[in-house]
């Protein structure tokens, strides 16, 4: 018997016949996340790609490729509109976070650092050393909790940019009242940092970071497809979380992260979901990715 199986209850791991029923129908998974955090990456994965895709254009406004967007979306004005439209929805979903993690303590639903958490640690620094000696062959694949050191640089970098971003891009919605209370040249200093911040945000956090590890790092290609359902097949998460697995399962916490999964109408919509999902970021990806070599060779004087 596996140690999968060792933690199932006598019922569930009854007669074989039994079983190999219930396995045609359902799924044991584990739950990675919930319903919030599932909308909260919705929100952002849709509020970050058209503050991108309208704020870009502001920035190199003289060039042709810019004045095109601007017209795809509807001009100057149109893009205005839908920037701060998604500004709104970035402040909401950040203000649901910090909500969440108050009530997280206030709860003591658990601690905030440490084994398990997405505070970083001296673990993190380790992972991260070993994972670059496994790329050269020079060591074993690290073994990772529930946070992985990409993850945590994901959730903290997100956060770090939506602070500097939210601030800059709120000055600048609202000059007077800022100039009002500082000084006329943090206009300027503001515009400089958003629109370096948001180029930054472009270029490492997405294309060079999330990207790579939800859609091109291996076991993940085409996509990791859990922020959108939620769960994933135990035995995978056994072996991409092998510490949290190990300690759950002394803890005998692990049935309360499993779940049971049917199979049906309902999980072929969400594959087609999934991949139609991927289609768009590797356009989006691939867009990007023009866009960050025209920036660089527009620095260095070829273009």
């Amino acid at each position: 018997m596996s140690s999968i199986d060792a933690t199932l209850t006598p019922e569930r791991s009854g007669a074989p016949a039994r079983a190999a029923e219930e396995a045609a129908s359902f799924r044991l998974e584990y739950r990675r996340f919930g319903a919030f955090h599932r909308w909260m990456h919705f929100l952002t994965m849709v509020s970050f790609t058209v503050l991108v895709f309208t704020g870009m254009p502001l920035r190199y406004k003289t060039t042709g490729w810019a004045q095109l967007s601007m017209d795809l979306i509807g001009g100057v004005q149109t893009a205005a509109i839908l920037h701060r439209m998604a500004a709104l929805v970035t402040v909401f979903y950040f203000a649901c976070e910090v909500l969440f993690i108050v009530l997280y303590v206030v709860q003591r639903r658990g601690p905030l650092w440490g084994p398990g958490t997405i505070t970083p640690g001296r673990k993190d620094w380790q992972d991260m050393r070993a994972m670059f000696r496994w790329f050269l062959g020079r060591g074993p694949h690290p073994r990772f909790d529930r946070f992985t050191y990409w993850e945590k640089f994901d959730f903290w970098s997100l956060a770090a940019g939506t602070v500097i971003i939210g601030g800059t891009g709120f000055m600048m919605w609202y000059p007077v009242q800022t100039a009002k209370i500082l000084p006329g040249f943090v206009l300027n200093w503001a515009l400089v940092i958003h629109s370096s911040e948001a180029l930054l945000a472009v270029g490492v956090i997405f294309l060079f970071v999330h990207f790579f590890s939800a859609h091109l790092k291996p076991g993940s290609f085409p996509m990791d497809k859990v922020i959108f359902d939620g769960s994933l097949p135990v035995d995978d998460y056994a072996r991409e979380r092998p510490i949290e697995y190990e300690r759950r399962v002394q803890e005998g916490t692990l049935g309360r992260v499993l779940i049971e999964r049917r199979r049906g109408f309902a999980t072929k919509a969400a594959m087609v979901l999934w991949y139609a999902i991927t289609i768009i970021a590797l356009i989006g990806a691939l867009g990007f990715g023009v866009f960050l070599v025209w920036v660089a060779l527009s620095w260095i004087g070829v273009l």
